[in-house]
């Protein structure tokens, strides 16, 4: 039995800036086909970005492990 995303679920994409502790709404996505996520920002600084899922009344809340970013 394999996992299946569900699509049309609503994600927050998160921002926290090098040496910050919280992180910061930076906008909604909504997942696709098979629950995948996709969206562009433009990084200004360094920091981290993940995504969070409020959970619904039959999925548990998620939140991802940060992807650090250095720009250049």
């Amino acid at each position: 039995r394999g996992y299946t995303g569900y699509r049309d679920q609503t994600v927050t994409l998160q921002f926290k800036a090098a040496g910050t502790t919280s992180y910061t709404d930076v906008k909604t996505v909504t997942s696709g086909t098979g629950g995948a996520l996709s969206t562009t920002v433009k990084a200004t600084q360094d920091g981290s970005y993940r995504y969070t899922f409020a959970g619904t009344s039959t999925t548990a809340a998620k939140t991802s492990a940060g992807d650090a970013v250095d720009v250049k």
